[in-house]
């Protein structure tokens, strides 16, 4: 029996629907390695800084692929924020054990994301199948469909 027509444009609602979910999952996982690469490199710049030592000429990053000559006043202490506006002076160890903190749950995140964007993708791929092969029935003359022989 070929689909009726309200059937297939309900499956191609379903359709836009779970490719409008899987846009915002991917959109989601862009901001996560985004988020990440910065505490990377916080991390990575915190660890240089307090090898350089204190007195070290260093390029302090400003954005947008700018910078600015300094010199490391402190090589043990640096200020992290904690959250809400609100900072602490610690020591860079400890500030670095807080970024790996949130790296290691950054990027468990990213793989719940990953596993649910795969299986979007995945439903995506059957509901697309899914439209097709009821649009092929749907063209079928009622004919075509008691024979088994194309339509024309």
């Amino acid at each position: 029996m070929s689909p009726s027509e309200a059937e297939v444009r309900r499956a191609v609602t379903v359709l836009d629907q779970y490719r409008a979910q899987l846009e915002t999952l991917q959109r989601q996982q862009e901001v996560l390695a985004l988020s990440l690469e910065e505490l990377m490199r916080a991390k990575e710049t915190m660890v240089r800084y307090q090898r350089a030592g204190k007195g070290a000429e260093i390029l302090v990053p400003v954005g947008a692929n700018a910078y600015l000559f300094g010199k490391v006043a402190d090589a043990d202490l640096a200020i992290i924020g904690l959250g809400s506006d609100l900072l602490a002076k610690e020591p860079i160890p400890r500030a670095v054990e807080r970024l790996d903190i949130r790296i290691k749950s950054l990027q468990e995140a990213t793989g719940g994301l990953a596993q649910r964007i795969a299986e979007f993708d995945a439903r995506v791929s059957a509901q697309e199948e899914f439209v097709q092969s009821a649009v092929e029935r749907m063209s079928e003359t009622p004919e075509d469909a008691l024979t088994g022989k194309p339509g024309g």
